[in-house]
C-alpha cells in the first residue's frame, strides 16, 4: 500500500497542464480570428461598408492574440506545473509574461465592448437609445482605462512585480481587482440588455423578434464566463501552488476574451444573412412565370411585366382585338361628349354617323377625328351590331375589320 501511495504522489507531482494551456490559447484565438476574417470579408464584399466598429474589433483580435501568446509563454516557463517543480530561473520570465497577458486581456476586452457599442449606434436609430449608448460608451471607456491603469501600476516600481530582489513600495490589494472585475461584469450586462427592449418594441413578426433577441442574448454567455472566471480567481487566491491550481483561471480568461470577439461578430451576421436571402429570393422571382389567366381578353389587356409571356406572334386575331379596343374607346369618349352637348337627338333616325357634327362637339379632339377614324364606320342599321361595354356605340361586325396590312 505504501508503494502505491508513493507512486500516486509522484505521478501527481509530475503532472502538468502546460499542453492544455497551449491548446486552449491556440484554439480559442483561431476561432476568433476565423469569425473576424469572415466578418470583414462579408461586410467588405457584400455590403461594401467597413465601419469603425470593424477596425476596432480587428484591433481587439490583435491584442487577444498577444494575450494568447503570453499564455503560451507562461506555460513554457512553468504555468500549469506545480510550484515546486518550476525552476527558480523561470519565475521572472513567467511573471513578466503574466503581467503582459493581463494588460493585453484588458485592452482586448475594452476594445471589444467599444466595437459592440459602435455597432449599436449604427443599427439602433432611436434618439433615447443613441443617448444611452453614448453614456454607456463613456462608462465602458472609463472602466477600461481604469482597468488598464490598475494593471500598469500593479506595483510601484512596476518591475517589483516580477523581480523578487526589488522592494515594492506599493502593490494594489486584492479588493481593487475584485472591484474593477465587478464593474466590468456590470457593463457587460448593460451592453447586452440595452437592445432587448428596442427589439421587442419593433413592428415585426414574433419569429423575427425571437431571432434578433437570440442573437443579442449570445452576449450573456460572456457575462456568465466573466462570473465563472471571477469565482475561480477568488477560489485560488493566496494558494501557494497557484501555478498548478490557477490553470482554470487561465482557461476561462482565454475563453472570455476570444468568445467576446466571436459574439461581436455573430451580431453582424444576421443582417448579412438577411441580405443574402433577400437577394436570392429576388433572383428566384425573376425566373418564375406568372400563372395563366382564365380568359384571353384579360391576358391581352394585362400590362407586360418581367417574366410575363410575350404577346407577339399570336396572329391576326390578337392585332384585331387590340385595334378594335382602341377604336371602341375613342368612340365612347366621342359619344359622351356629344351627349353632353345635346347633339345626338337624331342619332337613332340617322342612317350614317355625321363625323362633322361629332367633331363639332368634341373640341380639339374632334379636329383630328378624320385622321383617327378613317374610313368612317359603315351604316348601322343594315348589319349585325356589337356594342361596347357601358355605351350605345354601334360597331359593325366585319370579317375584314381592323387595319389593313
Amino acid at each position: 500500500m505504501s508503494s502505491l501511495d508513493n507512486s500516486d504522489v509522484d505521478s501527481d507531482a509530475m503532472s502538468s497542464h502546460q499542453k492544455n494551456i497551449v491548446v486552449c490559447a491556440v484554439v480559442t484565438w483561431s476561432i476568433a480570428a476565423i469569425f473576424v476574417g469572415l466578418r470583414l470579408n462579408l461586410r467588405g464584399r457584400l455590403i461594401r461598408v467597413i465601419g469603425p466598429e470593424d477596425w476596432v474589433i480587428l484591433a481587439a483580435l490583435i491584442f487577444s492574440g498577444c494575450n494568447s501568446a503570453g499564455s503560451v509563454v507562461e506555460a513554457c516557463y512553468g504555468m500549469g506545473r506545480h510550484s515546486k517543480n518550476v525552476p527558480d530561473k523561470h519565475w521572472r520570465p513567467m511573471l513578466e509574461a503574466a503581467w503582459f497577458t493581463a494588460l493585453f486581456f484588458s485592452l482586448s476586452i475594452c476594445l471589444t465592448k467599444v466595437s459592440i457599442l459602435l455597432l449599436y449606434l449604427r443599427s439602433l436609430t432611436y434618439e433615447w437609445t443613441k443617448i444611452s449608448l453614448w453614456i454607456l460608451m463613456a462608462v465602458v471607456v472609463v472602466t477600461g482605462l481604469a482597468d488598464i491603469g490598475i494593471v500598469a501600476t500593479t506595483c510601484l516600481p512596476l518591475h517589483a512585480f516580477w523581480d523578487e530582489t526589488t522592494h515594492a513600495a506599493y502593490c494594489h490589494p486584492r479588493e481593487v481587482y475584485y472591484a474593477i472585475a465587478g464593474l466590468q461584469i456590470g457593463t457587460d450586462f448593460l451592453i447586452f440588455l440595452l437592445p432587448l427592449p428596442v427589439v421587442w418594441s419593433m413592428r415585426s413578426p414574433r419569429d423575427q423578434k425571437a431571432v434578433l433577441i437570440t442573437v443579442f442574448s449570445f452576449g450573456f454567455f460572456i457575462c456568465i464566463v466573466s462570473v465563472v472566471r471571477l469565482v475561480e480567481l477568488a477560489a485560488n487566491d493566496g494558494d501557494k501552488d497557484y501555478t498548478f491550481t490557477g490553470v482554470t483561471v487561465a482557461y476561462w480568461s482565454l475563453i472570455e476574451v476570444n468568445t467576446a470577439i466571436v459574439v461581436s461578430c455573430i451580431m453582424t451576421f444576421k443582417p448579412l444573412l438577411t441580405r443574402v436571402l433577400a437577394s436570392s429570393a429576388r433572383q428566384k422571382s425573376r425566373t418564375q412565370v406568372p400563372p395563366a389567366e382564365h380568359s384571353d381578353a384579360a391576358q391581352s389587356i394585362r400590362p407586360p411585366t418581367i417574366g410575363s409571356e410575350p404577346t407577339r406572334g399570336r396572329g391576326v386575331v390578337a392585332r384585331k382585338q387590340s385595334w378594335l379596343s382602341v377604336q371602341l374607346a375613342r368612340m365612347d369618349r366621342s359619344l359622351q361628349t356629344v351627349n353632353e352637348t345635346g347633339e345626338t337627338e337624331t342619332r337613332g333616325t340617322s342612317d350614317e354617323l355625321d363625323t362633322g357634327t361629332v367633331g363639332a362637339g368634341m373640341g380639339l379632339w374632334g379636329a383630328d377625328v378624320h385622321k383617327q377614324l378613317t374610313p368612317p364606320p359603315p351604316p348601322l342599321a343594315v348589319v349585325p351590331d356589337r356594342r361596347s361595354y357601358g355605351s350605345s356605340v354601334t360597331m359593325p361586325v366585319d370579317e375584314n375589320e381592323g387595319p389593313q396590312e
